[in-house]
């Protein structure tokens, strides 16, 4: 049998330990805009079930299970806490995945722009990833450094 040591026991400890940290910290640590996008998603939450809310009422009214009078009243109050929901869904803040969509589609566009440019016999005017005008000539973009394809017709 091996003797054991205090050297051996704190080593063992210390493996541990830190194996430990290694495995807990994605629950330790929280994402920097957790509020803002659970309060995004709360919202839009609440704006479907509003929406459904909506639907169903309209249903029974138009199956004649709601008289006219109860169908206005609650379809106003709906209608309030749906706009106010908007409301507060437009006030937020865009969030850093909103802006790289944005980004993806301005670049989708400016691809789009090179292409009808190329295909019309012209040479290219736009960069293919920021969409800045390029000047004949232009081998990179002045803005974002992209190399310039020239767009070939056949």
């Amino acid at each position: 049998m091996l003797p054991v040591t205090i050297g051996s026991i704190l080593l063992g400890l210390a493996l541990l330990s830190v194996v430990a940290l290694f495995l807990l910290r994605p629950f330790l640590k929280t994402p920097p805009q957790a509020e803002a996008v659970s309060q995004r998603q709360e919202l839009l939450v609440r704006k479907g079930a509003i929406l459904e809310a909506i639907r169903a009422l309209d249903f029974d009214h138009d199956t004649g299970k709601l008289p006219d009078e109860e169908y206005e009243q609650q379809r106003a109050v709906l209608m309030s806490e749906a706009a106010a929901t908007l409301k507060m869904l437009d006030e937020m803040p865009a969030s850093p995945a909103d802006e790289d969509v944005y980004g993806q589609i301005e670049a989708a566009v400016s691809r789009i722009r090179v292409q009808r440019a190329g295909t019309a016999g012209a040479p290219a005017q736009f960069c293919a990833h920021c969409g800045q005008r390029l000047e004949p000539g232009d081998n990179f973009c002045a803005s974002c450094g992209q190399p310039v394809y020239a767009v070939q017709t056949t």
